[in-house]
């Protein structure tokens, strides 16, 4: 198997034989709202159809955030911008990915969920680059293999370094959602979901949370103290706190993790 393509092998091998039919998506002006609505920073989005891995649409954005010209995106040179690790671990999200949407949900559960991951990737200009990604299947086919995707990319590079290993499936009707699982099996195993009591939504206070968005947004110690009316020491000791009680490391492990479970 060629390296470079594994993730678009993977994709062939699962989706695109399953469908029969080519039938193309025609995007609308709710697709971009929707992808405002779900973005934490600069975006694109795009429909693929898996009929054949062709984008029925991108957005304009593509050529801002990648430098590719929307008109010579493909989903060959959305993959190219991967070096080798960072494919490696797309390529295992996305058997993941594959085997919670096809083996696991049901067939009336498919359309119902979205799932959520971190990449990094070197830009020729800019240098290292984070981006999240959130998708989910428009339709269906017969069989139960998707047809499109509706797939938004978003730079999240200002939260600094990003752990990329781990990813979630978020229910969009009110059932289960799956967080912060990690990707390396290679399949989807809820065992390994980050259990409800320690979800950082269930486990921070609403100061707590208040201040992980601040610290999102960039915000320092002192500009957070401000912002909320506190002191300087007040912030530090919530900070301390707040990584305690969630067990990260870092701020970048909780930015990461608040991102995967819906927080911020």
């Amino acid at each position: 198997m060629n390296d470079n393509n594994q993730v678009i092998d993977l994709w062939k091998q699962v989706y695109t034989g399953q469908i029969k039919e080519y039938s193309k998506f025609e995007a609308t002006n709710q697709f971009q709202q929707i992808a405002g609505m779900c973005s934490p920073g600069d975006f694109y989005y795009y429909i693929i159809n898996y009929h054949n891995l062709e984008i029925d649409y991108i957005h304009p954005n593509v050529m801002k955030i990648l430098g590719i010209p929307p008109e010579e995106a493909d989903i060959e040179k959305l993959v190219s911008i991967l070096d080798q690790d960072e494919l490696c671990l797309v390529r295992k999200k996305e058997e993941v990915v594959n085997d919670f949407f096809v083996n696991y949900l049901s067939s009336e559960d498919q359309l119902y969920y979205k799932v959520m991951y971190t990449y990094c990737f070197m830009h020729p200009v800019f240098g290292r680059k984070t981006m999240m990604v959130q998708g989910t299947p428009i339709n269906i086919t017969d069989n139960n293999s998707f047809q499109h995707a509706f797939i938004i990319h978003t730079d999240i590079t200002y939260l600094g370094p990003l752990p990329t290993d781990r990813l979630s499936f978020v229910s969009l009707n009110g059932k289960k959602s799956y967080y912060n699982l990690p990707a390396e099996q290679g399949y989807f195993d809820p065992s390994l979901e980050t259990k409800e009591e320690n979800l950082m939504v269930n486990s921070l206070t609403k100061r707590e949370t208040e201040i992980v968005r601040l610290i999102q947004k960039g915000l320092n110690a002192k500009e957070i103290s401000n912002r909320l009316f506190i002191s300087f020491n007040t912030t530090c000791t919530h900070r301390r706190n707040i990584l305690k009680k969630t067990k990260c490391s870092n701020t970048a492990e909780l930015i990461s993790r608040c991102l995967l479970e819906g927080v911020i």
